[in-house]
């Protein structure tokens, strides 16, 4: 059936594929069969996407899926991709949803059109086979903290954790103590400097942290990094990343 969907999909979007990538991460799960909890799911629907339990990690901590959006800040046009990350945060796979400039002929009056009906149809076929191999358990977010002093997020709360973003670093603590449970190194994750036009003084996109997610008992957290934009320097789409120990 997913193969006939991709077909169908590569016919009717000049031959691109909604799955892409070819590494492969070993299963920790039990052998594949039909699980007795629900796969996770995308929809759309009033013209925005709808999420499904995901993130979602593996229950051996093998692999997580996350949804990427955002990045079309002159327009806002809605946009999902799912990707599928290894333990040490590689992309291995990504299943291709809706890009913003497909979103004027892909959706007709909030709803989507045959095009994407195939995309999220395809996509949702490849997170029950997901679901199947990995054993995929949804993630809860942790609380985010307010800075008192007005600035960026950097805090977020939750499980006995406290996860600290310092600008450079990412810190995940044990609850209200200075005991590390581990610590990122998150320059990678940073946006350069740039100039968007010759004569156009420097950019400059602070990253802060917008979101953090984990699943009981799992030792992974998945972390969305946001950036500051202003209106001659828009912020790029927020990077989601998975941190484990």
């Amino acid at each position: 059936m997913r193969l006939a969907l991709l077909a169908l999909l590569a016919a009717a979007c000049g031959g691109s594929h909604p799955s892409r990538g070819t590494d492969v991460i070993e299963s920790h799960a039990p052998p594949a069969k039909p699980r007795a909890t629900p796969a996770p799911s995308v929809a759309f629907a009033d013209g925005k996407f709808a999420l499904n339990m995901l993130p979602a990690v593996a229950r051996a901590g093998e692999a997580v899926i996350v949804p990427i959006s955002g990045g079309d800040a002159g327009r806002g046009y809605p946009n999902l991709k799912l990707e599928i990350h290894d333990r040490s945060d590689k992309v291995v796979q990504t299943i291709d949803v809706m890009t913003s400039n497909e979103f004027e002929t892909f959706v007709v009056d909030g709803k989507p059109g045959p095009a994407l009906e195939k995309r999220i149809a395809a996509a949702n076929a490849e997170l029950v086979r997901q679901h199947n191999v990995h054993d995929l358990v949804a993630m809860h977010a942790l609380e985010m903290q307010k800075p008192l002093d007005g600035g960026e997020p950097h805090l977020a709360i939750g499980d006995g954790m406290d996860v600290d973003w310092n600008r450079t670093h990412l810190h995940v603590l044990h609850h209200n103590t200075d005991r590390e449970v581990t610590t990122y190194d998150g320059t990678p994750w940073l946006v350069k400097d740039h100039e968007p036009c010759p004569k156009c003084p420097p950019c400059e996109n602070p990253a802060h942290l917008d979101g953090v997610w984990h699943a009981n008992e799992i030792n992974v957290l998945v972390i969305q990094v946001g950036y500051r934009g202003t209106d001659t320097c828009w912020e790029p789409a927020d990077q989601m990343h998975v941190v484990v120990w």
